[in-house]
């Protein structure tokens, strides 16, 4: 289903239909008129941006919409499982999908395998090092549009040659998660 009838989106929320009407009425929920009928629909993306907007609960059947909107999926490569996994957690958490690398000839593997929209990169591992990695995905046609965030604990002033290599952003470690959540959301919108 693509679209979301009032009566859906009230069962789920828990509220009545006329109060989904509200907040089509305000503007707050972005809804489509059916021809000749008048009825108002709701896309699943943008129901569940309503939801997060409004720090409204997704419940098991909000859940099912949000597994049925394509969702971003990101890479993560950092030879420390324990920053793998805390990524990994902090971005499911904002149902986006991950994938964990813990080496660059791993990370080269899942790059083709799962063809991520985004990746985050340590520069400082064993073997063949962040910046190679950052280098052979933007000479490499098929990975030209993926967006590429650095997280690093080096000097910010000594990052500017991975900017110039090719990385659409940088996170300084430490860092908050909502920093890691909005970085990832904006490059994932194309902002």
């Amino acid at each position: 289903m693509e679209y979301l009838t009032t009566g859906n989106i009230a069962k789920q929320l828990g509220i009545t239909p006329r109060t989904v009407i509200r907040y089509i009425k305000k503007g707050v929920l972005k809804s489509y008129k059916l021809p000749g009928r008048g009825n108002n629909r709701v896309a699943k993306k943008d129901f569940i941006a309503f939801c997060k907007a409004n720090a409204l609960p997704l419940t098991n059947e909000t859940a099912v919409i949000v597994e049925a909107v394509k969702r971003p999926k990101v890479l993560i490569i950092d030879d420390d499982i324990n920053v793998c996994k805390s990524i990994s957690r902090v971005l499911k958490r904002q149902y986006i999908d991950t994938i964990i690398a813990q080496d660059s000839f791993q990370a080269g593997a899942l790059l083709y395998e799962h063809k991520p929209q985004i990746m985050t990169l340590d520069l400082h591992m064993p073997g063949i090092n962040g910046l190679d990695v950052l280098r052979f995905t933007r000479e490499n046609p098929e990975f030209v549009n993926m967006k590429i965030i650095i997280i690093s604990g080096t000097a910010i002033e000594n990052m500017q040659q991975v900017l110039i290599d090719g990385a659409d952003a940088i996170i300084q470690k430490p860092y908050s998660n909502q920093t890691l959540i909005s970085t990832v959301q904006q490059l994932a919108q194309g902002e």
